[in-house]
C-alpha cells in the first residue's frame, strides 16, 4: 500500500483547506438516499474517512456512520469536528470494520488507487465484501489512465494559495516524481506536495498511486463477489469514454 503523506499532523491540518468543494460528497450523499428510498437509516462504512468531513454529513443526514483509516492525525480531527460524535471512529484499515454490519461501503479520495498491488487490492476487496450484508453496495472512485491526470501534477497546474488554521496563508503545489506504465495496462505513478508558509518550504512523503484500467476494476470486482451494477465517467454522472477523468462504480455484494 502507497505510505500516507496525511499521517503528519501539518498535512493532516490543511487537508480539508486544499480539498474544499470537492464534488464526490454530492455523489456520494445522493447515492445514500438513493439507497434508503423509504428514509435515511443505512449502515455506511466509509474507508479511508480522512478528516470525517463526507462521514459527518452522511451522519447528519440520519445515516448510521463508522469511519476507518489508518492516519491518526486525520481521525483526530474527524473526532474534533462539528458532528463528529455522531461518527464511529476506528483507527485501522478495512480488516478492522465489524463483519456484515454495513449495508453501503465508500472509498472516497481515490482511496482505491493507494492499493498498488494487485494482491493488496485483492486482499481489500475481500475485506469489504467481509464487512457488507448480502446485497450490500461497494461505491468507489479510480483516476482514468486514459485521461493522464498526472501530466498536470506539476506547479504550474496544481499551485494555490489558502487559508492557514493556524491564521495567514500557505501556499502548495505538487511535484512529479516518477511515473512508470502505460495507460492500457495501468499506471504507478509517484509524486509529492510542495508547502510554502511564512517563507519556509516543507515537502511531503512521496505519495504513490496506481491507476487502474477499467477492464481490470470491473474483473477484480467479478472476482471479489461483486455484481458491477452501475459505472460513471464524471461526478455528474456522465458516461465512461476513454477520455473521462474518473471510474466511479457502484456495485453489489453477492
Amino acid at each position: 500500500m502507497s505510505r500516507n503523506p496525511y499521517e503528519s499532523p501539518e498535512a493532516a491540518r490543511t487537508y480539508d483547506e486544499e480539498n474544499a468543494g470537492r464534488q464526490d460528497f454530492d455523489f456520494y450523499l445522493e447515492l445514500a438516499r438513493e439507497l434508503s428510498p423509504d428514509g435515511p437509516g443505512l449502515s455506511v462504512l466509509d474507508i479511508g474517512a480522512g478528516t470525517g468531513a463526507l462521514g459527518v454529513e452522511l451522519a447528519a443526514a440520519g445515516h448510521g456512520v463508522t469511519g476507518v483509516d489508518p492516519a491518526l492525525a486525520m481521525l483526530d480531527i474527524a473526532r474534533h469536528r462539528p458532528g463528529g460524535e455522531q461518527v464511529t471512529w476506528i483507527h485501522g484499515y478495512a480488516d478492522a470494520a465489524p463483519e456484515g454490519a454495513a449495508d453501503l461501503a465508500i472509498m472516497t479520495g481515490h482511496v482505491a488507487q493507494y492499493f498498488l498491488t494487485d494482491d493488496s487490492w485483492r486482499e481489500l476487496l475481500a475485506h469489504v465484501h467481509r464487512a457488507l450484508r448480502p446485497g450490500g453496495r461497494l461505491a468507489f472512485e479510480s483516476r482514468n489512465p486514459g485521461a493522464r491526470a498526472w501530466e498536470r501534477w506539476i506547479p504550474e497546474f496544481t499551485r494555490g494559495t489558502y487559508p492557514h488554521p493556524a491564521g495567514g496563508t500557505f501556499t502548495s503545489w505538487i511535484e512529479m516524481l516518477d511515473v512508470q506504465g502505460d495507460p492500457a495496462a495501468g499506471i504507478i505513478e509517484t509524486h509529492r506536495g510542495v508547502t510554502e508558509r511564512a517563507g519556509t518550504k516543507s515537502y511531503s512523503a512521496p505519495e504513490t498511486l496506481a491507476f487502474r484500467p477499467l477492464a481490470t476494476l470491473e474483473t477484480s470486482l467479478e472476482q471479489a463477489g461483486f455484481d458491477l451494477e452501475r459505472r460513471f465517467g464524471d461526478w455528474s454522472r456522465g458516461a465512461v469514454t476513454a477520455q473521462s477523468p474518473e471510474h466511479i462504480l457502484v456495485s453489489r455484494r453477492l
